[in-house]
């Protein structure tokens, strides 16, 4: 009971633990998608944020272009279109200029208190609308002003009546805008958030580098193997910076060509996670502990409580051999060890009312030492006892079946109950019982023979219900009394059956 008990404890325990343990992951995989799925939102956010900025930009440059191949700029439009380009830049945060050049790349009209001068016919958004005829926005590469400010440009062509090429209307957006709007975001120490042109170009990086503006990422594998094929995902994966695992999200923008990517560091993010799990294994714990303690009280309780059974069982064991004892004492005659007075009268009573239900025979054996008081007069009281003893141990062997019985019947007289024995072989085991005696050749100087004899009785009853006679055991003691009496009568020394008293009416 007791091993059990401690199985039962160990599978308690490891359970409560591997409950936890599953749980605790479980929570780390939700934890995980839910910041997937947070990264995704902020991605979708600031893809139509990145949209909608270049849309602002996009749609001043259509209006202004749509005012140009209109009214065409000289010396009259031109603080007109200053004024105008002044109110739009400050209607829009983000703009930090928007400048008009000619079909050299020479400015014309900018919205800044001091005109732009040089030419900028270089310029790769210049170039770029005057070889070719495509009248949609065009994304340029990065430029650095004087000042030493990152600017992204966004421009438009405008075109003469007969279709000729007759300048570019540009706009400035200021890469800090960008930049300060990605510091509002939480993304850990070790998060990222870059925007990007779709052809691997990095304008902005929180956190932000000055070395990174401009930097090609066609080599970093993120970009090549997710974001130029894709045009949205998440993806996990060791950072090429310092090896450590990041959750990436990317998407493009809809309208234009870029995109950004939100990465944030797995460990960071799991954090939170760390910090409950330990608290709930530490509770766990304790909990195992005081069920364990609890557990180690209930076994010594169930030890001690077996212990106490086993003593009170092996108590009562004793005391049932002690009882046992004493009641063989009680029916065990002190002098022969043979059954006494009292166990042969219980004895009797059950063998009677068992023949009686199955219709069978009782027999009963009286014995009579012959000439005893002689033989106590001559030898002793002590010599008689250990005669009758060495008879008792003879006896003893006559036994043979559940049931038979030999008995002290009192002083030198000895019984033997025999179930379920005819007359006859009653008769013949007192006979055998008689010459055994002999044979003992005990010494009797008073006896005509000079050796211990015995006389013998044997009657045998067959129980009836129809007899109506409530003292039949006793009938049998009776007759087997009178045919032991018979026996005397004939000399002792012999064997009497209970019908020779009715032959032998000499013996009343």
């Amino acid at each position: 009971m007791v091993f059990r008990a401690k199985v039962f404890f160990f599978i308690v325990c490891v359970s409560l633990l591997a409950v936890s343990s599953w749980q605790a992951w479980k929570a780390r995989e939700e934890h995980i998608n839910d910041s997937e799925t947070n990264i995704v939102n902020m991605a979708r956010a600031l893809a139509q944020h990145g949209d909608d900025t270049f849309k602002a930009a996009d749609i001043i440059l259509s209006g202004v272009v749509e005012r140009l191949e209109a009214d065409g700029v000289d010396d009259v439009q031109k603080p007109r279109l200053h004024k105008l380009l002044q109110k739009r830049v400050s209607e829009v945060s983000q703009l930090a200029g928007v400048f008009i050049l000619d079909a050299d790349g020479n400015p014309v009209v900018d919205s800044s208190d001091t005109p732009f001068s040089g030419n900028i016919s270089d310029r790769n958004y210049f170039q770029y609308h005057r070889d070719h005829k495509d009248r949609g926005p065009y994304i340029g590469p990065l430029i650095k002003n004087p000042a030493g400010a990152w600017r992204l440009t966004v421009s438009r062509r405008f075109d003469y009546p007969d279709g000729r090429f007759r300048g570019v209307v540009l706009a400035a957006i200021d890469i800090d805008y960008f930049r300060n709007f990605y510091s509002t975001f939480k993304i850990g120490d070790n998060g990222l958030i870059i925007l990007g042109l779709n052809d691997g170009t990095l304008l902005v990086r929180r956190p932000f580098f000055d070395k990174y503006v401009g930097y090609n990422l066609s080599k970093v594998p993120i970009f090549r193997d997710y974001v130029t094929k894709n045009h949205h995902g998440t993806h996990t994966a060791p950072s090429t910076v310092d090896g450590k695992d990041r959750i990436n999200a990317y998407r493009h923008f809809n309208q234009f060509p870029l995109f950004v990517a939100i990465a944030l560091s797995k460990e960071e993010v799991l954090d939170s996670w760390v910090e409950d799990t330990l608290h709930h294994t530490a509770a766990i714990l304790l909990l195992i502990v005081i069920l364990a303690l609890l557990g180690n009280w209930l076994l010594r309780q169930i030890k001690l409580r077996l212990e106490t059974e086993a003593e009170l069982r092996v108590a009562r064991d004793n005391l049932d051999q002690l009882n046992r004892h004493l009641q063989n004492l009680a029916l065990e005659d002190g002098l022969t060890g043979l059954a006494n007075r009292r166990h042969f009268d219980i004895a009797l009573s059950q063998e009677f009312a068992r023949a009686l239900r199955n219709k069978d025979s009782v027999a009963l054996i009286m014995l009579d030492v012959d000439w005893f008081k002689q033989y106590n007069d001559i030898y002793g009281h002590r010599a008689g006892d250990d005669c009758l003893r060495r008879i008792a141990a003879l006896l003893r062997q006559v036994p043979q079946r559940t049931g038979d019985l030999v008995a002290r019947y009192g002083g030198e007289e000895l019984v033997v109950l025999l179930p379920q024995t005819t007359l006859e072989s009653a008769a013949l085991i007192a006979e055998r019982i008689r010459a055994d005696i002999v044979a003992l050749d005990i010494l009797h100087a008073a006896s005509p023979l000079t050796i211990v004899t015995v006389s013998a009785g044997v009657a045998m009853i067959e129980p009836s219900q129809e007899s109506g006679k409530s003292g039949e055991p006793e009938e049998l003691v009776e007759e087997a009394d009178r045919a032991l009496y018979v026996a005397k009568a004939r000399g002792r020394n012999c064997v009497a059956r209970h019908d020779d008293v009715k032959i032998d009416s000499a013996f009343p």
